[in-house]
């Protein structure tokens, strides 16, 4: 690889060894920064010395051979490429090198004769031709090499020899010095790479391209340090594949560029080394002053070691260039040396007036305060913190508030203020990690015990303790959580509501728990029940549900399941928030101040009311603001929901991808008994799909056992009920399937219209031949389903056409079909419409069956259901000339057609008859025949069975024309 820049100093080395091969012997010093290419250009000039015909002898120094007496000179001496004359010679001044005796200590005399007849003996070689002799760090070398090397500069004037001599950072040693003074001395700079040069070294590894545009910031993280820019180089390559891919447009910094750091660091001797870790220590601090003081040196050996930093590019005003730097630097440190530089950084920082926020960070970092003032600063930071943690959420540092959260609260000697600094250090920590937060459960319950939390505060530790399945030690903590005093102005009244609503919804029997102890104490009033009315609860005492709906009998065996509400009794019993009231929450959320929990309840409403699309707009909103504030728990949620809707819009590859996202967001531990949710959407989606591998990995998993006595694992049996049914195992889903039941009516659950389960039983009854049964559970459920759920009563509709004779599924799979897309959900219009062929081909309608088998491929292709897709095209290949389920919506001609056209064509391409398409648009039986005409021409088609079945039909057209 060529040098960059180099050009000007290999030209002005090249001169000079001209120069001594005349007999006018000369010396070059190359001096420059750690790592700046000064040994690059050495051996780059080395290499021409030898090819010009001169004796090369080369050496380097080390700190840690500076010990070995003529340790560099010996160097000399091995591997040295001389003519076959000058053998003699290099043995006999190896032998003068090498001590006779090895714990000989030479006198000052016998040291100098011995010097100077190595410096004869050197010279000596120069008569011979021309010699190059070159000592890299010479600054290093041992004092007996230096001496002969201070000898041969005094005596090298008339020799044919030239001297080279490299010297990093350091001020100009004695020798460097007495060196510059002598006329025949030369001296060379070996300066950073500019932005161009840098430009160019990427070019020899990278495209042209992608080292031009990555240029300028490789240039501002190195400081033109050619080491570092091939480190990035480095990085940048190790993110692809051999070979490697085009470099992305910015450097990537990693691995290989923190090692170049730390050997910089290194090469540069100890005092470059802590002043590094001084920086490092007291970042924006880290003034020339203060850093004298922490590494109790004087100002200007301070400043020459700053100087050092920034020639070899890792800082620029006294701060590092590459914000991994400092990590890199510090993590070397063992624990006790960082708690110890920490330690002096907080006393410095307290010492010069520092504010107790600047200096808290470091008393953090050394884990202890023992000293009275260090007392002081944690009261102040204390006080404090609250503001400090809530300006770093507002700038998304989530970590950092957790930090100075956690660190004021253990060292608050206040019993009050530590509850109430835990109290909000759990509830941040919640949004990042549950299960981090988790550990916080039992102080905070000893706290609520000396009635230390506000009912908020006790309140979100209800619902955590809840969320991981702690349902005894939930259950105490809420009776504890008494009525808001009238001081308080009934402020938390929301919050208990919402946890109310909460666990009605999600914890069933922890809500009816909950509810008899609050009666047994004489603290469940009307009002309270009134309260909880407005918010969407169903409220009922366990035992008056148990008393008003008995558990049921297996289906298996005639089942007594009772009659469910209708939509009418539902409502009396409270109905859920209204909509627009959702839609308020959604757009009023804040990150970390609207409560979760209130967050996923107005989701769900707008899924219970199948308001697909907004729900999946305003999972994309909290998404954003998710991402922006770093809240895993925030996204992991929402995440898991958008799946949800995504499966109720037919999107299976969007929902198994949200789901599994979901998944991996939070760790099993911090999803406690919510697991079921994403897992019961992922095990949906792969099983919708035809992905029953993934789905059998997904179930494998382990799950809370807690999660069963939640609504989450009734969303699990309920998933794994489909995939039994999916894989022919129907007396397995049809127990998941009654479970589910018998928990719904146990729990009084009734009225909730997104666990559809007599449905879901209904179509394991018809696989296991108990037709009668299922009928009545489907209609019982069509009963409960009113005209403003589409989907859900499409679905309905769909399975009592299973169990009906043949005239009667025609009409009913045609309403299935209607509702369906008018409910959006495209993966269940595909299977409706695979029913709908198989009635037309049993009635011999062959034409208008395969219009209808076109239809259920193009669409289940479009929702990535690969096992239905694959059953189609087994079942019947594409006809000659048939369009590819691709080609269908870009048919050419579609566009001229007018809207009448449009919606004539599209219902004739599902099968419809032109009396049919009359009666459902409201026009005669000839005017569809002319919209017809006009439509083949446009289209330049012959005949019905031609037409493109991708005609868009939306759910304002089905309105219409229902």
């Amino acid at each position: 690889m060529g040098l960059v820049e180099r050009d000007a100093a290999i030209w002005e080395l090249r001169s000079v060894l001209r120069e001594s091969a005349k007999g006018r012997g000369k010396v070059a010093v190359i001096r420059g920064g750690i790592a700046s290419g000064k040994t690059a250009l050495l051996r780059a000039f080395e290499e021409h010395a030898v090819a010009s015909g001169a004796t090369l002898l080369r050496a380097s120094g080390a700190p840690s051979e500076q010990s070995l007496r003529f340790g560099v000179i010996e160097q000399f001496f091995r591997g040295a490429a001389v003519e076959p004359g000058a053998t003699t010679a290099l043995t006999h001044l190896a032998s003068l090198a090498t001590p006779q005796v090895a714990d000989e200590t030479p006198t000052a005399q016998s040291a100098s004769r011995a010097a100077h007849d190595l410096c004869v003996g050197l010279l000596d070689l120069s008569s011979r031709g021309p010699l190059v002799i070159t000592v890299d760090d010479h600054q290093f070398a041992d004092p007996a090499s230096t001496q002969v090397l201070t000898y041969l500069q005094n005596r090298i004037g008339t020799a044919r020899a030239l001297l080279v001599l490299c010297q990093g950072h350091e001020p100009p040693s004695e020798l460097v010095a007495e060196v510059l003074r002598q006329p025949y001395s030369r001296q060379l700079t070996v300066s950073p790479l500019s932005p161009e040069g840098v430009g160019q070294l990427l070019a020899q590894r990278l495209d042209s391209s992608a080292a031009l545009r990555q240029a300028p910031g490789s240039y501002a993280l190195t400081g033109g340090n050619p080491l570092l820019v091939q480190a990035l180089i480095e990085d940048s390559l190790a993110l692809g594949q051999d070979p490697p891919p085009v470099p992305t447009a910015e450097p990537v910094a990693g691995q290989a560029f923190t090692r170049a750091v730390l050997a910089i660091l290194h090469r540069g001797g100890p005092l470059l080394l802590r002043t590094a870790r001084a920086v490092a220590v007291l970042g924006e601090f880290a003034a020339p002053a203060l850093l004298a003081e922490f590494l109790d040196v004087s100002p200007p050996v301070v400043f020459g070691a700053l100087e050092a930093l920034e020639m070899a590019g890792l800082t620029t005003v006294a701060q590092f260039r590459y914000h991994g730097t400092r990590s890199a630097i510090l993590d070397e440190l063992t624990p006790e040396s960082r708690s110890a530089l920490s330690r002096r950084a907080a006393e410095l920082l307290h010492r010069d007036g520092a504010a107790p926020s600047d200096v808290v960070g470091h008393l953090l970092a050394a884990g202890q305060a023992d000293e009275p003032w260090a007392a002081r600063v944690l009261h102040a930071a204390a006080d404090e913190a609250m503001a400090h943690a809530e300006q770093a959420l507002a700038l998304g540092r989530a970590a950092e508030a957790v930090q100075y959260l956690e660190f004021a609260s253990r060292s608050c000697d206040d019993e009050h203020k530590r509850a109430m600094l835990t109290a909000q250090l759990f509830w941040v920590q919640w949004t990042i990690s549950p299960a981090a937060a988790s550990r916080h459960h039992a102080p905070l319950r000893a706290a609520l015990e000396k009635e230390l939390l506000s009912e908020r505060e006790a309140l979100r530790l209800v619902r955590s303790l809840a969320w991981h399945g702690q349902f005894e030690d939930a259950e105490r903590a809420l009776a504890r959580v008494t009525t808001p005093s009238a001081e308080d102005g009934g402020r938390d009244t929301a919050e208990r509501d919402l946890t109310r609503h909460w666990f009605s919804r999600w914890y069933p029997p922890l809500f009816a728990r909950a509810e008899r102890h609050a009666a047994s104490a004489g603290t469940a009033d009307a009002g309270d029940a009134g309260d909880t009315a407005d918010a969407g609860d169903a409220v009922r005492t366990a035992d008056a549900a148990k008393a008003a709906h008995p558990a049921p009998a297996p289906v298996r065996a005639p089942a007594a399941v009772r009659t469910p509400r209708t939509a009418d009794t539902a409502s009396d019993a409270g109905a859920p928030p209204e909509l627009d009231g959702a839609e308020r929450v959604l757009q009023w959320a804040r990150v970390r101040e609207t409560p979760l929990a209130s967050v996923l309840a107005a989701l769900h409403e707008l899924l219970a009311a199948e308001r697909f699309e907004r729900a999946l707009h305003w999972c994309n909103e909290l998404l954003q603001k998710a991402e922006d504030q770093h809240t895993a728990a925030w996204r992991a949620v929402v995440l898991d929901t958008r799946a949800a809707v995504r499966l109720r819009l037919g999107d299976l590859a969007d929902a198994e991808r949200d789901a599994r996202w979901a998944l991996t967001a939070l760790s099993a531990r911090s999803w406690g008994v919510a697991i079921g949710s994403p897992l019961s959407h992922a095990v949906e989606a792969a099983t919708a799909r035809g992905h029953f591998d993934k789905a059998t990995e997904l179930l494998d998993q382990m799950v809370p056992q807690a999660m069963m006595e939640t609504r989450f694992g009734l969303q699990y049996r309920t998933a794994r009920g489909h995939f039994l049914l999916a894989t022919d195992r129907p007396h397995a889903a049809l127990e998941d399937f009654e479970a589910v039941g018998e928990s719904v009516v146990k729990w009084d659950l009734g009225h909730d219209v997104t666990l559809p389960w007599r449905g879901d039983l209904a179509q394991a009854l018809v696989r296991v031949g108990l037709t009668d049964r299922a009928r009545d559970l489907v209609k019982e459920q069509l009963a409960s389903v009113g005209p403003d759920l589409p989907r859900l009563r499409g679905i309905s509709l769909g399975v009592l056409a299973s169990v009906s004779d043949l005239k009667e599924r025609l009409t009913l799979l045609g309403e299935t079909v209607d509702l369906l897309q008018a409910g959006g959900d495209r993966y269940q219009l595909a299977r409706a419409f695979v029913e709908l062929g198989q009635v037309w081909q049993i009635l011999g309608k062959l034409d208008r069956a395969q219009l209808i088998r076109r239809r259920a491929l193009q669409l289940a292709k479009t929702c990535h259901a690969e096992e239905l897709s694959n059953q189609l095209l087994a079942g019947k290949e594409p006809l000659a000339g048939e369009a590819a389920p691709s080609e269908w919506e870009d048919t050419e001609g579609v566009a001229e057609l007018s809207e009448a056209e449009r919606r004539v064509a599209a219902l004739a391409a599902l099968g419809r008859t032109n009396r049919e398409i009359g009666r459902k648009l409201y026009i005669t039986v000839s005017t569809v025949e002319q919209h017809l005409t006009r439509v083949y021409r446009k289209l330049n088609i012959k005949r019905r069975a031609d037409l493109p079945v991708g005609l868009p039909v939306d759910s304002a057209d089905i309105a219409d024309i229902a």
